[in-house]
């Protein structure tokens, strides 16, 4: 059987393209990777920068397991606001004894 050279380029080019095509892309290789130990829904990956209305809060979660580390405060419409916990106005809202630690959302 002799086969044109054409149809012999065009043949490996076809299979090179298939192959080339079945690969997963880059977003469904991660999709498809098993979440680490220590990932949370809860972990912060920005800071709110301004200081919160202390009347606004009903409590707070840790995150300390997290990097960065930080405070998450819940307002009483249900938001979560991640703060730095090395912020000065942080620290004092965390010595207020009318200011409760909360459990973890994933418990909640």
């Amino acid at each position: 059987m002799k086969v044109s050279t054409p149809t012999l380029c065009l043949l490996v080019l076809l299979l090179t393209t298939r192959v080339l095509c079945s690969q997963p892309k880059h977003k469904e290789v991660i999709a498809r990777m098993p979440i680490g130990i220590n990932l949370s829904a809860d972990c912060c990956l920005k800071f709110y920068k301004r200081i919160l209305p202390r009347r606004l809060l009903k409590g707070y979660r840790n995150a300390f397991r997290c990097h960065p580390p930080a405070i998450i405060f819940v307002t009483i419409k249900n938001r979560e606001v991640c703060t730095n916990f090395e912020d000065n106005w942080v620290q004092e809202y965390l010595q207020d004894p009318d200011l409760p630690l909360l459990p973890p959302s994933t418990l909640a």
